[in-house]
């Protein structure tokens, strides 16, 4: 892919935002979405190695009969509240049961985060709500995590190289972060709209996140956070989780990297 000078949107239809001067000299390094046409096979193991992104790697935790947890191509014409992210597939993944059940997406940056970059993701996900009488009683988790290096074995690996985690935890009334704090109450409340993160890399151990309700347009920029893990370490792969989500899945689309052109 020859990169190109060019304004960098969000892909969201309808969405327009003010954006700095600094954006409209950016290079745009990395993107992907979900109705691509290397997706029309299906979005499995060894998919997706293309356009700034190394292959996606799936694992699950369940626990045999009637335990679930898996991933699939999400579609409007079958759950219409992913319209805000897709015109027609978006990535998703599912995790319900007799126990507590994990589904995890690991994907791999095929060029690292730089110190000005601009990464934009969306997501969404509905409430958590038990989907049959016997479930773990564990507090239920979606969201992603920006990580050093590529671990993918285990599910417990979105914590391997983790730099910083955003996430929803049942019974919580906000957003949650994990950097160099423990967990960082964001202020934002948990919806079921659909939600645009961009992280902006503003050195090696810091960085600025702005999150965007795709339906109001509100704005809330928590910037100047430190970065957890390893001290320098780059940012090279992310793991998105469903952790017994149970009757709603979590999904997630539009993956756009771009960084300051020379």
């Amino acid at each position: 892919m020859i990169p190109l000078l060019r304004f960098v949107p969000l892909f969201s239809a309808g969405l327009c935002l003010a954006v700095p001067a600094w954006a409209l000299t950016q290079v745009n390094v990395g993107e992907d979405q979900a109705n691509q046409g290397m997706y029309n096979g299906g979005w499995n193991d060894g998919t997706g190695g293309d356009n700034g992104f190394f292959v996606w790697k799936m694992v699950t935790k369940s626990d045999g009969e009637g335990s679930f947890a898996g991933h699939y191509l999400g579609k409007v014409g079958e759950k219409p509240e992913l319209a805000p992210i897709t015109t027609d597939r978006v990535f998703s993944l599912f995790a319900n049961g007799k126990s507590y059940e994990e589904s995890v997406a690991f994907r791999g940056i095929a060029v690292p985060l730089a110190t000005g970059d601009n990464f934009s993701l969306e997501i969404v996900h509905g409430p958590f709500q038990q989907k049959g009488e016997q479930d773990d009683s564990t507090p239920s988790e979606v969201g992603v995590t920006y990580r050093t290096g590529t671990a993918d074995g285990a599910v417990t690996d979105i914590e391997t190289g983790a730099r910083v985690r955003f996430f929803a935890r049942e019974g919580a009334p906000n957003y949650l972060i994990t950097d160099s704090e423990k967990e960082f109450d964001t202020g934002i409340p948990i919806t079921q709209e659909a939600l645009a993160l961009t992280l902006t890399l503003v050195d090696a151990d810091t960085y600025d996140l702005e999150v965007i309700n795709l339906k109001d347009k509100s704005v809330k920029l928590i910037e100047g956070r430190k970065l957890g893990g390893e001290a320098g370490a780059p940012i090279q792969s992310l793991a998105f989780f469903n952790r017994n989500a149970e009757t709603h899945d979590f999904s997630f689309n539009n993956f756009q990297l771009s960084r300051n052109a020379p």
